[in-house]
């Protein structure tokens, strides 16, 4: 199925409607909290039962039981995008203005859960391809340094860790965009890219909101993820609102 804007990233600078994520995430989320705590419970179980039990295998003394454990262990990394998918298609769906782009424009047909679950999986795995090159690289490039100078091999590493985690930090609303604009996967990270470099401080705000929802969440015997964990999201959705300038 093919994205509403084809692929293409809206034109234009986007502001980030901070100030009213949190309100409208706690709106939404009161109109089917039992929907998004079953999510949430289910994005936890995938993301941690799975690596419990390859644990287990993985020290066992059986070389084929101990292989599949490693195979588990990838395995475990895309069982919880299933769920994720879903958990940002409901905050979609629960917040103002669910069915239309910021043009005004309706989608022409809903988008199916197994069309965002390839979408959703083929992102992670350019994420982490990405990531993995660049930690990679950073891994040579010190090794490479180090014979010749202890402190140029240590800038290299700082230049390159704060060029790394400025990438990281600028795909933090890809999986939002991916779902509310029906981007394809690289459509997602540019469009992502450009609304980060447009509201650097706000981003920074929403990261701080973010780590303080899950910071309280963690709370309780980590019980309060099952709200913290929807509650995210729904803050995250509600980010791809965004205002013209």
């Amino acid at each position: 199925m093919a994205s509403s804007s084809n692929g293409a990233v809206p034109s234009g600078r986007e502001v980030l409607p901070l100030a009213t994520v949190l309100p409208r995430a706690w709106i939404g989320f009161g109109k089917a909290p039992w929907r998004c705590v079953g999510l949430a419970a289910l994005i936890l179980i995938t993301l941690m039962g799975p690596g419990v039990l390859a644990s287990d295998m993985q020290r066992s003394g059986w070389p084929l039981i101990a292989s599949l454990g490693h195979l588990l262990v990838a395995c475990s990394l895309l069982l919880p995008i299933a769920p994720a998918m879903a958990l940002l298609q409901l905050a979609d769906q629960l917040l103002p203005g669910s069915g239309a782009t910021p043009e005004g424009h309706n989608h022409p047909q809903p988008i199916t859960r197994l069309w965002l679950w390839r979408q959703g999986v083929a992102l992670l795995l350019l994420e982490l391809l990405i990531l993995a090159g660049g930690l990679t690289g950073l891994k040579l490039l010190s090794a490479l340094l180090i014979a010749q100078s202890g402190v140029l091999a240590g800038a290299a590493l700082l230049a390159g860790g704060l060029a790394l985690s400025g990438w990281t930090a600028g795909q933090l609303l890809a999986f939002p965009l991916l779902v509310h604009h029906r981007h394809r996967p690289l459509a997602a990270m540019e469009h992502s890219r450009r609304l980060v470099n447009s509201n650097r401080l706000k981003v920074l705000a929403l990261i701080g909101l973010l780590l303080g929802l899950n910071a309280v969440g963690l709370m309780g015997a980590c019980l309060g993820l099952l709200v913290s964990i929807p509650l995210s999201a729904l803050v995250l959705m509600a980010s791809c609102r965004t205002q013209a300038s």
